[in-house]
């Protein structure tokens, strides 16, 4: 999996989150929408390349990423979002919401917000699911002598964010840890996202020698909705000897769409490995 992929898991249906959708049996671009107050809606482009055609069907869930107790990237989604969360799903909707896509076929699919009057000023969060059936051919097994057929279904799953009014976004980063294990370097990594809108930067892990020279360096996407605790370690060292490591989180990022990025000050921390 590459440094820039959120996640990925396979539940009967295959449902990609936050990553090119490659591996799916439909193409969907660009894997993030944003929807501002003026314009109300947005667009995503369905690309059938195989030979079958695609009955595609489009939903929308709450969800967005988050950290487990290991330090993982996640995104669990629900149809409903808990109480207090900024949740979009209610008053979005795709045009059309069901459709056949031939093979080698384009579709615009609109993703459309009717907000209620008087909703307050920030950035609310849903998940678009775009569903494919039909185009793959299913696939042959046998289970105790008998021979079955299994249906591949698959779901590519793409961030949906709505703007209302001014958006501002930062982080603040609680001081990490750095330890030495061997030739590996760990990381432990907090930070809390400050203003009304996701924070949707990358995180640049510098290991160096005593010296500042630079040993080895790692780039990871960060985008932290409310707080990212990210725990990892990153490659053993080839030359020299760490001795320290520079975090900068900031939101030089070139895989989300022109204006997905809002602007936000980075920030820089520098500890010794201990």
């Amino acid at each position: 999996m590459s440094a820039r992929a959120i996640g990925c898991f396979v539940v009967g249906t295959i449902a990609l989150l936050g990553r090119p959708a490659e591996l799916a049996s439909v193409s969907v671009t660009p894997m993030a929408v944003y929807i501002d107050h003026r314009t109300r809606s947005g667009e995503i482009i369905l690309f059938n390349p195989g030979s079958r055609t695609e009955e595609i069907r489009v939903d929308f869930a709450f969800g967005y990423p988050r950290t487990n107790a290991s330090g993982q990237v996640v995104v669990p989604l629900s149809d409903t979002a808990p109480d207090g969360e900024p949740s979009a799903v209610p008053w979005l909707s795709a045009f059309p919401q069901r459709l056949r896509l031939p093979p080698g076929q384009r579709q615009t699919l609109r993703i459309l917000a009717r907000p209620p009057s008087g909703l307050e000023q920030g950035e609310y969060w849903a998940r678009a699911r775009i569903h494919a059936q039909g185009g793959q051919a299913p696939v042959e097994s046998r289970i105790d002598g008998v021979g079955v057929q299994i249906d591949l279904n698959t779901t590519v799953v793409i961030a949906v964010n709505y703007r209302n009014g001014t958006m501002t976004t930062g982080v603040k980063m609680e001081e990490p840890d750095a330890w030495m294990r061997g030739d590996t370097v760990f990381h432990d990594v907090r930070v809390e996202r400050t203003g009304n809108a996701a924070f949707l930067g990358r995180l640049l892990i510098e290991v160096l020698d005593e010296e500042g020279i630079l040993l080895e360096e790692h780039e990871e996407v960060l985008p932290v909705y409310r707080v990212m605790h990210r725990r990892f370690i990153t490659p053993p060292v080839e030359r020299g000897v760490p001795a320290r490591v520079r975090y900068t989180v900031d939101t030089n990022r070139d895989d989300l769409p022109p204006g997905g990025v809002l602007p936000a000050e980075g920030v820089v921390r520098e500890i010794a490995i201990r």
